[in-house]
């Protein structure tokens, strides 16, 4: 059983909420209040303006990599680029509680699902937002977090009864290694356990062919939560 569908009106009233929300936000960081953002991003879920899923697709994310351009293009710095990814690792952590409750409503699907970032990837935070949403979706789902070996990753999945393996690439740089860390892994696994890959690497550029071990994480066929900022479906 999927989410609710949101309505075209629907959808709109969640992007200007999204978008209102995103410019509050900016400005908090902007002037390094922390607690600002935090506690903002807190009342618009607890008070019904926005959900956790769409907070994540609409707000967070965007936020994240336009942050993480900056930095590329030389218009932050480095600490200002941590100190942004830091508040919204508290603002993730500090929803976990909602989020299980919600899950917890939620009808259980029968696929387990794994999520961790490949050898050499630290960027944690897409994929941990990735995890809450399986769970609002209602699959068992679990999460290992960075840099996590191939040989680690393998074991998690026999251990926890993995059958889909999701791992994250955020730069062309890590999406190249991942290729090679996608041959290893199928290697370890059983047969019949799933690789899918995502995150900021493929936002752009989404070709992954067919014949490798692993497809293209698509949101939609797992019917997870949350808008996409570019076409409004989950």
């Amino acid at each position: 059983m999927g989410h609710t569908a949101t309505s075209p009106e629907g959808q709109s009233t969640t992007y200007a909420r999204a978008n209102s929300l995103r410019a509050t936000l900016d400005a908090h960081l902007a002037s390094r209040d922390r607690t600002a953002v935090i506690t903002a991003a807190l009342h618009a879920i607890d008070s019904g303006i926005i959900g956790v899923a769409d907070t994540y697709t609409l707000v967070l994310a965007p936020l994240l990599a336009d942050t993480g351009s900056a930095w590329q293009h030389g218009a932050t710095r480095v600490w200002e680029e941590h100190y942004a990814s830091a508040a919204v690792r508290t603002i993730i952590e500090a929803l976990a509680p909602r989020v299980i409750e919600l899950a917890a409503k939620t009808p259980a699907r029968d696929i387990t699902v794994l999520l961790a970032c490949p050898p050499g990837e630290y960027h944690d935070l897409g994929v941990r937002m990735l995890f809450d949403r399986f769970l609002l979706a209602g699959y068992p789902a679990h999460f290992l977090g960075a840099d996590t070996p191939v040989r680690e990753i393998s074991h998690a999945a026999e251990t926890l009864g993995a059958n889909l393996v999701v791992l994250s690439a955020s730069t062309h740089y890590h999406r190249v290694a991942l290729r090679q860390v996608v041959e290893d892994l199928a290697r370890e696994l059983e047969p019949d356990v799933r690789i899918a890959v995502g995150g900021p690497a493929f936002a752009r550029d989404t070709g992954w062919t067919t014949s490798d071990a692993a497809t293209l994480l698509d949101p939609a066929a797992y019917e997870l939560p949350g808008l996409t900022p570019d076409r409004g479906a989950p």
